[in-house]
């Protein structure tokens, strides 16, 4: 059980609980480009199975994405899969066997350990403080075995937004070819970085992919999702096998999705940059909130989660762990926030800013801090 679920569960209690802080899934509409495709498409004649490596026509519409980023890829390089998650499935079950290992950040998206003890290899997980400015090599180099195969990271970084800059993705593709290891970048959020120089990603210090594996989803950038889509680009020998590994379990996604996401490069770029706009004022507002409520936060890099410390408050309420104190938190006030538990960083919560619609999002602020103040300053544990 996750820890969060002790939250949904206390949040039932409540008529109308606000469980805006909880979830990643954008408030704002997908661009009407992408919503007249698959109306098209649905009314088409196209019905049956896709190809096992995605509709060609997307993995094109792909590669014309990447030449916006400078990025040079052929459609031979990209498999489309049910989503960023279910990408990374597919990576590892064709990377790992049992007894292998991967290297991951601490704190970290949980799927990474999940998906790999579930293949039967060992996650590693690698602490990390301040962003990825602290994850120097010899401290990885220190974590790798015989049995590495792979250093699994996200950037930006799901929970706490950690973005890598330039320099530190140079780094990181430099260690991992030294080491012999595949670098898997969950990029879901990557159209949604803040911070200065963290235009270059990892890839365009690897332009022919033969060590960084992208791990990408139309969800996050597009608000889609529902769709469950995204895609892997890597070089053509480990898209055959990530291919096969997801035929054998998976079937190909969606077909409509596919039909429609072929229009991708037909969206505005200005789309994109405005909803990382409204995003990051946002982030702001939520952060000013947070700070005036007592808590310790900062600003994140990159992605949708304002990542913060609450351990000098679970002594205050009398709770034990961080758990505890959101499921207090959301039984008392209809608050719900994501326990640390569930990314290995106990003491902190993740707090999304995306759900809550604008309509609605000056009242939930007003009704965070209130319920936050209220808590902290008088709620021992009864």
């Amino acid at each position: 059980m996750r820890a969060v679920d002790r939250v949904f569960e206390a949040l039932d209690a409540h008529l109308d609980p606000d469980r805006s802080w909880l979830v990643g899934s954008p408030w704002f509409e997908p661009p009407d480009q992408l919503r007249r495709a698959i109306s098209d498409a649905a009314c088409g004649s196209r019905y049956n199975y896709p190809p096992p490596q995605g509709l060609a026509e997307l993995r094109t519409a792909v590669t014309e994405l990447h030449d916006r980023e400078e990025l040079s890829l052929d459609s031979a390089q990209v498999v489309i899969t049910h989503g960023a998650k279910s990408g990374l499935l597919a990576v590892l079950g064709a990377l790992l066997q049992p007894g292998d290992e991967i290297l991951h950040p601490l704190p970290c998206y949980p799927a990474y350990p999940a998906v790999a003890a579930t293949l039967g290899a060992t996650p590693v997980g690698v602490p990390r403080e301040d962003g990825y400015s602290g994850w120097e090599p010899r401290t990885l180099a220190a974590a790798v075995t015989s049995r590495t195969r792979a250093l699994v990271l996200s950037s930006p970084a799901n929970p706490d937004g950690a973005t890598l800059d330039s320099d530190q993705a140079q780094v990181l593709v430099g260690f991992c070819r030294e080491q012999g290891l595949r670098l898997v970048c969950d990029e879901a959020y990557e159209a949604f970085r803040y911070a200065p120089d963290t235009d270059r990603l990892p890839a365009h210090w690897d332009p022919d992919l033969e060590v960084v594996v992208q791990v990408r989803s139309f969800s996050k950038t597009y608000a889609l999702c529902g769709w469950r889509t995204g895609y892997i680009a890597t070089d053509s020998p480990l898209i055959q096998r990530v291919t096969a590994w997801q035929s054998a379990l998976l079937n190909p996604p969606n077909l409509l999705a596919q039909l429609a996401l072929v229009a991708a490069p037909t969206v505005p770029r200005s789309f994109s940059v405005e909803a990382r706009d409204r995003i990051r004022r946002r982030l702001e507002e939520l952060v000013a909130v947070l700070v005036d409520a007592g808590l310790e936060t900062m600003m994140p890099e990159g992605g949708f989660y304002v990542w913060t410390d609450v351990r000098p408050q679970l002594g205050a309420t009398g709770h034990s762990d961080t758990a505890a104190w959101c499921a207090d938190l959301a039984r008392r006030y209809g608050i719900g926030l994501w326990p640390g538990e569930d990314y290995h960083a106990p003491g902190w919560v993740r707090v999304s800013a995306v759900a809550c619609s604008d309509a609605d999002w000056e009242r939930a602020l007003e009704r965070l801090g209130e319920g936050l103040r209220s808590f902290t300053n008088g709620g021992k544990v009864q």
